[in-house]
């Protein structure tokens, strides 16, 4: 019988965030694959028994026998290892993953989520996120020795080193956007084409809750307030200068994810904009549905789920050129270059002024989410396969 051995410790809360878009990624393949394997195959996973799981991932797994390791850390695998062998090794979060934690034999497959410390390691607007003050000089410090051994080239050195251990220790790398596998291609040109495959994350697991009213009025709706990588600070600036202008009359802006107190301190028409920390699925969802612009200047993204749950409900999305995002969104939104503001404040006004066609949008987010359901399942049978693929 064929033994698969699949990573659920990844999936568990990370830092302060309870819920993250890959441990989300993990859970939906994981239930596809117990749903898909066949009677020939076991299926066995590992996780912290102590932390959170979802409550219907812990049913899933009674529900189907699924046995369970309790383990803390990546390297604990060794344990599970050292008292049964496997086939097939899975994970939906391989970067920290090793050689040395894996014996001779066994087939292994990681998703890879996109290449952000070496494409964007850094934003000379970073100190503006930070809470502290000690944490508003940190970056500083770095923006200023950017170009320095000290500066943030030797992080993405770092980064790419770190990458090279965990592509090195994976027998196939599932890929989470064109864009994503021909990073890897340029940056590391010992990889072979058919080392990788491409599969667009799904959504994740449950129905969509339905939108509640939150917002009255016509608003532009900004994400990841609290994230430098979000690029909230130079929308925030551009959107002030049009509200100075007079451009945006009767206009207001939501931002999501907190805004810090620094940049909420530079606004000159702080009245005009609300902000929010977070909301629950069902208030996001009333946002997306009511924004007359959903707003996404992202520095750097690997797919790209904000703009796909915005473009479900039919809205006017106005986001980066730049990464998978061109790839994802086709020609249902308004492209901008993410760090020139003047180009901003252009595709907003474009924007509310010329929204583009609901139908053409909706089109555009079917053709995406059909495609990812296909994937999904690419995915699993790919890992039930495990090495039998090569020879297909």
């Amino acid at each position: 019988m064929k033994k698969i051995l699949f990573d659920l410790l990844l999936s568990q809360p990370t830092g302060t965030s309870k819920f993250h878009g890959g441990g989300e990624y993990m859970k939906r393949v994981f239930r596809e694959l117990v749903m898909a394997k066949p009677d020939d195959a076991e299926l066995v996973t590992f996780f912290d028994h102590t932390a959170f799981l979802d409550e219907w991932l812990l049913e899933l797994m009674k529900a189907y026998s699924i046995r369970s390791y309790d383990i803390k850390s990546m390297a604990d695998i060794r344990t599970i290892f050292a008292k049964e062998s496997f086939d097939i090794f899975y994970s939906g979060l391989p970067y920290e993953y090793r050689k040395e934690y894996f014996p001779e034999g066994i087939y292994k497959i990681g998703t890879f989520h996109g290449m952000r410390g070496v494409e964007c390691p850094h934003d000379v607007y970073e100190y503006k996120y930070a809470g502290s003050f000690a944490g508003r000089v940190k970056e500083q410090v770095r923006t200023s020795l950017k170009d320095t051994p000290l500066g943030y080239e030797r992080n993405r050195q770092i980064a790419l080193e770190s990458y090279t251990k965990c592509l090195q220790c994976f027998d196939k790398l599932v890929c989470d956007s064109y864009h994503t596998a021909h990073s890897l291609l340029v940056y590391y040109p010992w990889l072979k084409q058919n080392d990788l495959e491409v599969c667009y994350p799904p959504l994740k697991y449950g129905t969509v809750n339905p939108p509640k009213e939150t917002e009255d009025g016509r608003y532009i709706l900004l994400m990841g307030g609290d994230r430098w990588l979000k690029n909230t600070y130079r929308c925030v600036k551009a959107i002030d200068g049009l509200y100075e202008r007079g451009r945006l009359k009767n206009v207001k802006t939501v931002v999501v994810g907190g805004l810090s107190a620094r940049i909420q301190a530079e606004l000159k028409h702080k009245g005009s904009f609300v902000v929010k920390g977070y909301v629950d699925d069902s208030e996001l969802n009333g946002l997306y549905s009511g924004c007359a612009v959903f707003l996404y200047p992202t520095l750097n993204e690997g797919f790209g789920y904000p703009p796909l749950e915005a473009m479900r409900y039919g809205r006017t999305c106005v986001v980066s050129g730049v990464c998978s995002l061109p790839e994802i969104c086709g020609a249902a939104v308004y492209y901008v270059n993410p760090y020139d503001l003047g180009e901003i404040q252009n595709r907003v006004l474009w924007a509310l002024e010329e929204p583009i066609p609901e139908e053409t949008v909706r089109r555009q987010f079917e053709k995406i989410t059909k495609q990812q359901e296909s994937d999904l399942k690419k995915v699993c049978s790919m890992i039930i396969r495990g090495r039998d693929h090569i020879d297909e």
